[in-house]
Protein backbone atom coordinates (compact mmCIF):
# COMPACT_ATOMS: atom_id res chain seq x y z
CA UNK A 1 0.00 0.00 0.00
CA UNK A 2 0.99 3.63 -0.69
CA UNK A 3 2.27 5.71 2.12
CA UNK A 4 -1.36 7.49 2.62
CA UNK A 5 -3.27 4.87 2.81
CA UNK A 6 -1.03 3.08 4.99
CA UNK A 7 -1.47 6.56 7.75
CA UNK A 8 -4.95 6.37 7.03
CA UNK A 9 -5.34 2.97 7.68
CA UNK A 10 -3.81 2.83 10.96
CA UNK A 11 -6.09 6.11 11.51
CA UNK A 12 -8.88 3.86 11.22
CA UNK A 13 -7.03 1.53 13.56
CA UNK A 14 -6.53 4.25 16.12
CA UNK A 15 -10.24 6.03 16.06
CA UNK A 16 -11.47 2.76 17.76
CA UNK A 17 -9.96 4.32 21.20
CA UNK A 18 -7.70 1.02 21.41
CA UNK A 19 -4.07 1.57 22.26
CA UNK A 20 -2.29 0.41 20.17
CA UNK A 21 1.68 -0.74 20.32
CA UNK A 22 4.20 0.16 17.65
CA UNK A 23 5.09 -3.34 17.50
CA UNK A 24 1.24 -4.22 16.93
CA UNK A 25 1.01 -1.75 14.55
CA UNK A 26 4.04 -2.52 12.17
CA UNK A 27 2.96 -6.25 12.29
CA UNK A 28 -0.87 -4.85 10.78
CA UNK A 29 0.40 -2.38 8.41
CA UNK A 30 3.28 -4.87 7.22
CA UNK A 31 5.85 -1.75 7.47
CA UNK A 32 8.82 -1.25 9.94
CA UNK A 33 8.28 0.42 13.23
CA UNK A 34 9.91 3.44 11.84
CA UNK A 35 7.44 3.98 9.25
CA UNK A 36 4.37 3.85 12.16
CA UNK A 37 6.35 6.90 13.52
CA UNK A 38 6.70 8.34 9.96
CA UNK A 39 2.28 7.46 9.71
CA UNK A 40 1.83 9.54 12.70
CA UNK A 41 4.09 12.90 11.92
CA UNK A 42 2.15 12.61 8.25
CA UNK A 43 -1.21 12.67 10.65
CA UNK A 44 0.25 15.19 12.86
CA UNK A 45 1.17 17.77 9.58
CA UNK A 46 -2.63 17.36 8.87
CA UNK A 47 -3.74 18.34 12.57
CA UNK A 48 -4.54 14.68 13.69
CA UNK A 49 -2.83 13.92 16.66
CA UNK A 50 -1.79 10.95 18.21
CA UNK A 51 -1.54 10.77 22.09
CA UNK A 52 2.10 8.51 22.72
CA UNK A 53 1.73 6.17 25.97
CA UNK A 54 5.41 5.83 27.26
CA UNK A 55 6.68 3.16 28.87
CA UNK A 56 6.98 -0.88 28.73
CA UNK A 57 3.12 -1.06 27.79
CA UNK A 58 2.88 1.95 25.83
CA UNK A 59 1.56 2.77 22.54
CA UNK A 60 -0.55 5.25 20.99
CA UNK A 61 -4.03 6.37 21.44
CA UNK A 62 -6.52 8.52 19.29
CA UNK A 63 -9.68 9.44 21.38
CA UNK A 64 -10.92 11.72 19.16
CA UNK A 65 -12.96 10.91 16.40
CA UNK A 66 -13.33 12.65 13.22
CA UNK A 67 -11.96 15.85 14.12
CA UNK A 68 -9.92 16.89 10.96
CA UNK A 69 -11.19 20.18 11.05
CA UNK A 70 -10.85 21.16 7.66
CA UNK A 71 -12.00 24.99 6.28
CA UNK A 72 -11.36 23.82 2.55
CA UNK A 73 -13.34 21.08 0.27
CA UNK A 74 -13.32 19.32 -3.47
CA UNK A 75 -13.39 23.43 -5.27
CA UNK A 76 -10.24 24.71 -2.80
CA UNK A 77 -8.17 21.07 -4.25
CA UNK A 78 -9.42 21.67 -7.62
CA UNK A 79 -8.56 25.31 -7.89
CA UNK A 80 -4.99 24.42 -6.31
CA UNK A 81 -4.94 21.74 -8.84
CA UNK A 82 -5.35 24.27 -11.43
CA UNK A 83 -2.56 26.24 -10.20
CA UNK A 84 -0.47 23.83 -10.52
CA UNK A 85 -0.76 23.29 -13.89
CA UNK A 86 1.13 26.86 -14.43
CA UNK A 87 3.96 25.52 -12.52
CA UNK A 88 7.09 24.21 -13.68
CA UNK A 89 7.93 20.63 -13.59
CA UNK A 90 9.96 21.52 -10.93
CA UNK A 91 7.63 23.20 -9.02
CA UNK A 92 5.21 20.88 -9.48
CA UNK A 93 7.17 18.31 -7.68
CA UNK A 94 7.53 20.40 -4.81
CA UNK A 95 3.97 21.01 -4.52
CA UNK A 96 2.38 17.93 -5.67
CA UNK A 97 2.84 15.73 -2.47
CA UNK A 98 1.63 18.02 -0.20
CA UNK A 99 -1.37 18.26 -2.50
CA UNK A 100 -1.88 14.79 -2.60
CA UNK A 101 -2.04 14.99 1.82
CA UNK A 102 -5.08 17.50 1.05
CA UNK A 103 -7.08 15.95 -1.00
CA UNK A 104 -6.83 12.61 1.15
CA UNK A 105 -8.11 14.23 3.94
CA UNK A 106 -10.71 16.59 2.20
CA UNK A 107 -11.59 13.00 0.38
CA UNK A 108 -11.83 10.81 3.44
CA UNK A 109 -13.72 13.62 5.62
CA UNK A 110 -15.85 14.94 2.89
CA UNK A 111 -17.50 11.67 1.40
CA UNK A 112 -18.52 10.90 5.21
CA UNK A 113 -21.07 14.09 5.36
CA UNK A 114 -22.39 14.20 1.61
CA UNK A 115 -24.33 10.61 1.97
CA UNK A 116 -23.22 9.51 -1.52
CA UNK A 117 -25.83 6.73 -3.13
CA UNK A 118 -23.91 3.62 -3.34
CA UNK A 119 -24.99 1.00 -6.05
CA UNK A 120 -24.09 -2.17 -4.83
CA UNK A 121 -24.00 -3.90 -8.16
CA UNK A 122 -22.15 -1.47 -10.01
CA UNK A 123 -19.53 -0.56 -7.29
CA UNK A 124 -18.83 -4.37 -7.63
CA UNK A 125 -18.34 -4.70 -11.31
CA UNK A 126 -15.98 -1.31 -11.57
CA UNK A 127 -13.88 -3.20 -8.61
CA UNK A 128 -13.35 -5.96 -10.86
CA UNK A 129 -12.57 -3.40 -13.99
CA UNK A 130 -10.46 -2.01 -11.86
CA UNK A 131 -8.66 -4.58 -10.20
CA UNK A 132 -7.95 -6.76 -13.46
CA UNK A 133 -6.36 -3.10 -14.45
CA UNK A 134 -4.13 -3.01 -11.37
CA UNK A 135 -2.74 -6.41 -11.73
CA UNK A 136 -2.01 -6.08 -15.39
CA UNK A 137 -1.12 -2.81 -14.79
CA UNK A 138 -3.53 -1.48 -17.62
CA UNK A 139 -4.87 2.20 -18.47
CA UNK A 140 -8.85 2.74 -17.82
CA UNK A 141 -10.85 5.23 -19.30
CA UNK A 142 -13.75 6.60 -17.25
CA UNK A 143 -15.19 10.56 -15.93
CA UNK A 144 -14.58 11.53 -12.25
CA UNK A 145 -16.99 14.82 -11.51
CA UNK A 146 -17.79 15.33 -14.73
CA UNK A 147 -14.59 15.49 -15.77
CA UNK A 148 -12.76 12.17 -18.15
CA UNK A 149 -9.92 10.61 -16.73
CA UNK A 150 -7.01 8.90 -18.53
CA UNK A 151 -6.27 6.67 -15.31
CA UNK A 152 -3.68 3.76 -14.69
CA UNK A 153 -5.04 2.28 -11.51
CA UNK A 154 -2.23 1.02 -8.36
CA UNK A 155 -3.99 0.02 -5.31
CA UNK A 156 -7.41 0.34 -3.59
CA UNK A 157 -7.93 1.84 -0.11
CA UNK A 158 -10.87 1.18 2.08
CA UNK A 159 -12.52 3.56 4.69
CA UNK A 160 -15.53 2.96 6.20
CA UNK A 161 -18.17 1.90 4.00
CA UNK A 162 -16.35 3.39 0.99
CA UNK A 163 -13.73 2.10 -1.83
CA UNK A 164 -10.89 4.16 -3.16
CA UNK A 165 -8.42 3.65 -5.78
CA UNK A 166 -4.92 5.48 -5.74
CA UNK A 167 -3.44 5.40 -9.40
CA UNK A 168 -1.28 7.86 -11.96
CA UNK A 169 -3.99 10.04 -14.03
CA UNK A 170 -2.65 10.85 -17.36
CA UNK A 171 -4.61 14.17 -17.75
CA UNK A 172 -3.55 15.47 -14.96
CA UNK A 173 0.68 13.72 -14.53
CA UNK A 174 -0.56 13.41 -10.89
CA UNK A 175 -1.29 10.91 -8.35
CA UNK A 176 -4.60 10.97 -7.63
CA UNK A 177 -7.06 8.99 -4.81
CA UNK A 178 -10.68 8.81 -5.99
CA UNK A 179 -13.49 7.46 -4.46
CA UNK A 180 -14.80 4.14 -6.70
CA UNK A 181 -18.31 5.56 -6.04
CA UNK A 182 -17.99 8.68 -8.28
CA UNK A 183 -16.52 6.90 -11.23
CA UNK A 184 -18.74 6.97 -13.62
CA UNK A 185 -18.53 5.48 -17.22
CA UNK A 186 -16.03 3.46 -16.77
CA UNK A 187 -14.48 1.93 -19.88
CA UNK A 188 -14.74 -1.92 -19.89
CA UNK A 189 -12.06 -1.50 -22.54
CA UNK A 190 -9.09 -1.66 -21.11
CA UNK A 191 -6.00 0.00 -22.84
CA UNK A 192 -2.08 -1.57 -22.09
CA UNK A 193 -0.13 0.82 -20.17
CA UNK A 194 3.10 2.04 -22.71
Amino acid sequence: MSKISNTLTMLRLLESGRKYSIQELSEKLEVSKRMITVYKEELEKCGIYIDTIRGKYGGYVYNKKHDFNISFDYLDVDAIESIIDKLDEKEKGKINITLEKLRAVVIYSADEMRNIKIDKQDLQDKYLIISKAIKNKEELLFKFHHKPRRFIPYSFTYYKDFIYVTGFSINENDIKTLNLSEIKDLNKQIHKEQ
